[in-house]
Order: C-alpha cells, then structure tokens, then sequence
C-alpha cells in the first residue's frame, strides 16, 4: 500500500504537474522510492527535520523545478516531562504517539536534546499533538512547536585508526564500516554516500583531513588526520558515528 501510494504521487506530479511529498519513509521504502523517482527523470528532495535524519519525507516536482525544504511540511516538536528529575526515553515517546491512533507514517525521527525530546511530525498533524498529546508513558508532558535549531546532543562517536592502501573514498568507507570495496563501491552508485553534504559519484576521489563522510543507513565518518605507516600504507584517524534508527 505504501508503494502504491507513491506511485500515486508520480502520477499525479506528472499529470498535474504539482509538486507532491511522500509521508517519512523507512529505510527500505527509502531507497525503493529513489530509485523509481530517478527513473521517471523527476526533481526530488529530501527533507527529515534533522542533520542526517534516518526517516525522511521526499519532495517531488517535474523536471527542472526548484525545491524548497518547506515543501515537505515537517514541524519539529519539543517535548519534555513536567517532573523535572524525569527522563523520556524514546520508547515512551513513540508508543505513547502510536496510543493516539497515529501511524508511523507520519512520524519521523526522534532526537535527544540537552533538556528534553525533539520529534519531527508531519505539519498536519502539528495541531492535534499539541492539543492533545499530554503524556508518554507514565510521564506528563509539556509539548510545543520548536523553531529554532534544536539543541540535539552530540554523538561522540567512537575514535579509531585505520590503514589503507590510498586515500580513495572508497577504501577509506570500506575499512570504516567493515565491508569489502565493492560493497562501498556499490553504496557510491546507489546515491548514499555524501561528503560534506555532497553527493559522491566517483569511487577514486581523495579524501582529505576535516571531511565529514556520511553513509545512510550505516553512519558517518570524520576524518581528522592522515599519516604513512612504514610499510608505505596510509593511516587515517577517524571518529565513527554509527546509525542509530528511530
């Protein structure tokens, strides 16, 4: 039903020429839609909320018309406990959403922040959450729109080093997340690699000290210095933040 719901929206960009918006889709649903979006040679633009969202909304339009984050009508929502020594969990968040009556759709990811939960929701459904959602779990809650930049608490990652035969993106990927080339070679192909929010295309391009590399579904990368090993291989000290999904 979800397919067929997409495939509703191709239609109806292309006959009405009208810029559409899936509801946040998962991981799986994601790559399936880009791909058939691609292959009808429409504009698209993806939209989740936050920096490397994991659930994101995609924006379509004919070809060659310009995209605005907007057009995907997400909100970000700030929830946090009324009692102070209170701390939501993710859990409670979603399952107490879900008690609603909501579906998942219509739901993207959930963020930590520094005082409370940031959850991106569909615009449409902004108004009803914040008339009627009150509690998660045991838990009662303050929930209001949030505007600004959320507060979101970093994620340290976990520093390493690695040794490569060169500095190709494709090796450097590879030997982060524990696969072989090709597979890094394939995630190049598939779009899901991106370089300091840049969309990789090629396999044997450099990477160089400071990049942030990001993999979807997998995590990000970032490069702090490179140095040679005596046995002429490059190393490379990284800090790997891993995916988490919500």
């Amino acid at each position: 039903m979800e397919a067929a719901h997409i495939l509703d929206l191709v239609d109806a960009v292309r006959n009405e020429e009208s810029k559409q918006v899936t509801p946040f889709l998962s991981f799986a649903m994601r790559e399936w839609a880009e791909a058939i979006l691609r292959k009808e040679h429409l504009e698209l633009r993806e939209e989740g909320g936050f920096q490397e969202a994991e659930r994101i909304r995609i924006i379509i339009a004919p070809w060659g018309e310009t995209l605005d984050s907007l057009d995907a009508n997400i909100s970000l929502l700030w929830v946090r406990a009324k009692d102070p020594r209170a701390q939501l969990e993710h859990r409670q968040i979603l399952g107490s959403l879900i008690g609603l009556g909501l579906r998942r759709e219509v739901l993207g990811d959930i963020q930590t922040g520094q005082k409370g939960q940031y959850i991106a929701t569909a615009s449409e459904i902004t108004p009803y959450l914040l008339d009627h959602w009150t509690q998660a779990g045991r838990e009662k809650i303050n929930v209001s729109l949030y505007e600004d930049k959320p507060d979101v608490c970093p994620d340290l990652g976990e520093e390493r080093r690695i040794t490569v035969n060169s500095s190709r993106i494709d090796a450097v990927i590879a030997n982060a997340f524990g696969v072989s080339r090709t597979i890094a070679q394939e995630w190049i192909t598939q779009g899901k690699l991106r370089r300091d929010g840049l969309v990789v295309s090629k396999a044997d391009e450099e990477v160089q000290a400071d990049e942030m590399i990001s993999c979807r579904g997998q995590g990000r990368i970032k490069l702090l210095k490179c140095t040679q090993t005596r046995k002429e291989r490059v190393a490379w000290q990284i800090v790997l933040f891993r995916s988490q999904r919500h």
